[in-house]
């Protein structure tokens, strides 16, 4: 049954969506303000840059104004973050040829817009580092937060104790001989300064430090400890001098000890007196935040709850959208787009803006697999478009379940998706857009009923008691593994529900389709598995296509294998790195023959567990050269959609 768009609230979109739909190049994020101009200005047209101090005042630090005409472009900003912010949009917008007509005026919500990653774990080159600054860079980021050290290792060079760079001392198979010297560091700071983003590094104390014990003997409370970590924090803070770094991060997560408060007070109070600003980890097992300190609010895959500024005693960042490492790609995507950072329209001295987290927990064998596995770049894109715009209402009920076709909040989604489309590039996007996918839901229902409703099903019938629920989105969630989305978020374990769509294929022939069923997270391992042979999934998935069971074609190395009901925390099993095909979105497309015209799919899900992300996957795909991409055709006939 189809809810009326008032049950959704009125969420709507910051900007104008006829301005979007305007557009004649895709832009991310998308300006506060545009008026497209007919005409376009060639590559080769000057360009003229007017710098003003008192332009801050309406346009603030980072905002700039962009006019684009035939015989030129002007760009007009306060400070030169805000000509840089100019110049990548005029990136953007000359991507395919000449630059469009128009007058921009654009500055961003939030004062920072931050993406976080954890190489204390899984070290990870600075070259690469690099190359994902300059992306931040291109998608307006401001600032990176570096988790320079955690459990396995101490990343920093140390000149006090170099013990802490030893080999020996580290954990096995965590990149024991990688350690970043000062000098790269510096580099590091310098390279992203020039792209106007600020390095926030982070020496977590005094959890995650097991390297630390097997140094000196002792955990980082003990007294010695704190005098040793004092010293550590006067050299890391002589080598990068305050005016390169005026954060610095010290943890104090997932940890209880008797001196809690008085360990984050001393530790914060050092930070301090060498002139930087400490910033500590605010979640529900971390050490009590000090009054010096600004809190980084977190939660983990069981929460996701929105801040309250008033709440909130220190002026805090809000990492509670998810982790990357936590979820599939397409809850992330929706959960960045549709859900109001700090739960505030816009920062301020207090809620100051959004740290994006990324977390490759279980030990990575081969490093470029990071940003396969967590769809690191589709967050990011969602997290950048929404940081930068901010917006009026929290969206954050359209993660489970994508809002009606006819609201703003569905058209608004839909154009984004095309926009991340068009601007995904050659990196790795684990993300195809599936807003235009329409299902048929049925269930859940007690295992005692399975076999009556599926036969119902097949054979065309409404099932008794049973209401079907139209939902869109080829990513269909009925309970995540965090339980907090999706349609049936309330349900147990032992139930079935059933998915069926309908589509029309202009001839007979192949079919591919984006095909999943679950996937492990990247901290817990906790899965269903890799499906044995001819199986869709380990929880009993099946598939009928116009009425015919059909089997999974694919066959997997690991097929029957990585079934994980319970997480690996402190196991052997979080030293096995992941294969890619662990994860429906790191394998190919699956084939399916189809009949010309109507093709009906009907899927059956089980719930067999806490431990699996219940839901479907099932988005149509084609080759676009290299790439394989949404294919919303089979959805289009007498639609009028595009």
């Amino acid at each position: 049954m189809l809810c009326s768009p008032a049950s959704y609230g009125d969420w709507t979109s910051p900007h104008p969506l006829q301005q979007e739909k305007n557009a004649p190049v895709p832009l991310i994020p998308f300006p506060s303000q545009v008026d497209w101009k007919t005409g376009t200005c060639p590559k080769k047209a000057p360009v003229s840059v007017k710098k003003n101090a008192a332009l801050a005042k309406t346009l603030g630090k980072e905002g700039y104004e962009l006019q684009v005409r035939p015989d030129g472009i002007q760009i007009r900003a306060a400070t030169d973050t805000g000509v840089f912010y100019a110049r990548r949009t005029l990136d953007q917008l000359g991507a395919k040829g000449d630059y469009p007509c128009c007058d921009i005026k654009d500055s961003p919500a939030f004062a920072i817009r931050c993406f976080m990653h954890d190489v204390g774990r899984n070290f990870r080159p600075i070259e690469t580092l690099k190359a994902d600054i300059d992306e931040m860079a291109r998608l307006k980021l401001n600032a990176f937060h570096w988790h320079l050290t955690d459990y396995p290792a101490w990343r920093i060079q140390c000149k006090k104790y170099p013990i802490l760079n030893d080999p020996s001392k580290r954990i096995k198979g965590r990149d024991v001989n990688d350690t970043y010297t000062y000098d790269q560091i510096r580099d590091l700071f310098r390279y992203a300064r020039k792209r106007h983003i600020q390095i926030i590094p982070e020496i977590d104390m005094p959890g995650h430090s097991t390297y630390f014990k097997n140094c000196f003997g002792f955990p980082m409370h003990d007294p010695r400890g704190i005098k040793i970590l004092e010293e550590l924090l006067e050299e890391f803070c002589r080598e990068i001098p305050v005016e390169m770094s005026p954060y610095l991060h010290i943890g104090a997560d997932e940890i209880h000890i008797p001196n809690g408060k008085q360990f984050a007070d001393r530790m914060a109070a050092k930070v301090k007196s060498l002139g930087r600003q400490p910033i500590q980890w605010a979640g529900n097992n971390d050490l009590p935040v000090s009054g010096d300190s600004y809190a980084q609010l977190w939660n983990d895959e069981n929460s996701v709850g929105l801040p309250n500024p008033a709440k909130q005693k220190n002026p805090y960042f809000d990492s509670t959208a998810g982790y990357i490492n936590s979820f599939d790609p397409g809850i992330l995507v929706r959960r960045n787009f549709f859900r109001q950072p700090c739960g505030t329209a816009k920062s301020d001295d207090h809620s100051l803006g959004v740290i994006q987290c990324l977390w490759p927990d279980t030990r990575v064998e081969d490093k470029k697999n990071i940003p396969i596995q967590s769809p690191q770049w589709p967050a990011m894109f969602a997290m950048a478009e929404r940081s930068w715009k901010g917006i009026p209402e929290d969206g954050s009920r359209f993660a489970g379940k994508l809002p009606e076709k006819d609201t703003e909040a569905y058209q608004a989604f839909s154009l984004f998706e095309k926009r991340m489309e068009a601007l995904a590039g050659n990196k790795p996007f684990p993300y195809w857009r599936d807003s235009f996918v329409e299902w048929t839901v049925f269930g859940p229902v007690p295992k005692g009923r399975q076999e009556e409703v599926r036969n119902d099903l097949l054979a065309g019938k409404s099932p008794a008691g049973l209401e079907p629920v139209q939902a869109r989105g080829g990513n269909l969630y009925f309970r995540t593994r965090a339980g907090a989305e999706g349609l049936f978020s309330k349900t147990n374990p032992r139930n079935t529900a059933w998915a069926k769509t309908t589509f029309y294929a202009p001839k007979a022939g192949t079919m591919y389709a984006m095909v999943g069923f679950d996937a492990p997270a990247r901290s817990t391992r906790r899965c269903s598995g890799v499906p044995a042979a001819g199986e869709w999934s380990q929880c009993g998935t099946r598939i009928w296509v116009n009425g015919k069971e059909v089997k999974n074609p694919q066959t997997y190395k690991l097929a029957g294998q990585r079934r994980y009901e319970k997480h690996t925390w402190n196991s052997p099993d979080n030293e096995i790195s992941f294969d890619n095909e662990e994860f429906w979105w790191a394998r190919p497309p699956i084939p399916f023959q189809v009949k010309a015209g109507e093709n009906t799919i009907l899927i059956e899900q089980p719930y067999t567990g806490n431990f699996q992300s219940w839901g479907v996957s099932f988005i149509p795909v084609k080759k676009s050269g290299d790439r394989w991409i949404a294919d919303p055709s089979y959805y289009l006939k007498n639609k009028g959609e595009k």
